[in-house]
């Protein structure tokens, strides 16, 4: 007898198929390891901007052993005014920093682009959960705009879920803080791919 399905914590073999919730890229060549948010059909929004210096935090379910060296976030058709300040982050499943980027500081994000950066310190994860990637922009007058999906705020609180978009914090100018602290939902979730 076999019995289909997702074996979380078993020694049986995920079926590929089942990974496309996470690894829905088209093109992305399914043997080298990468994530994603949500898929990339599902991004029909060019979400407005943070306020300079806030952080984005979107969260994104990742798998026992994966080894995340990279996030990327894509800019939308906004771009962003003078950056000073530019990072990303990230958090475990309650909101403690693991690790960020480099601060970018006055690199510049092209519109319609992704912004890939290095960890500082790559992290591997120790239990499947959803984590939390983020992104924070410092910028004189205007923050770049970030492509991705805009659900009900109120959606996943019916249900008794966390929104999967969030703002956190003020002032960073490419430091984040140790933990999310207070999370505010917005309709925002930009995409984020981790690899």
């Amino acid at each position: 007898m076999t019995v289909l399905g997702r074996y979380y914590e078993g020694v049986i073999a995920d079926a590929a198929a089942l990974d496309l919730p996470f690894n829905a890229l088209p093109g992305q060549d399914q043997s080298a390891f990468v994530r994603s948010n949500i898929p990339a059909w599902a991004c029909t929004s060019d979400l407005a901007a943070t306020s300079s210096g806030v952080a984005i935090g979107t969260r994104i379910w990742l798998r026992k052993g994966d080894l995340i060296t990279n996030i990327a976030f894509v800019a939308g058709n906004t771009a962003e005014n003078t950056p000073t300040h530019r990072a990303h982050a990230l958090y475990d499943p309650d909101g403690a920093l693991l690790a960020q980027t480099a601060d970018t500081l006055t690199a510049a994000w092209a519109v319609n682009t992704a912004k890939k950066l290095a960890l500082a310190t790559p992290q591997v994860i120790k239990k499947d959960g959803f984590y939390i990637v983020a992104t924070t922009t410092t910028a004189t007058t205007t923050v770049n705009t970030l492509i991705g999906c805009a659900p009900i705020v109120t959606a996943a609180a019916a249900v008794g879920g966390k929104s999967p978009g969030f703002t956190f914090g003020s002032g960073l100018d490419g430091v984040f803080p140790a933990t999310t602290g207070s999370q505010t939902a917005v309709a925002k979730c930009p995409i984020a791919i981790v690899s």
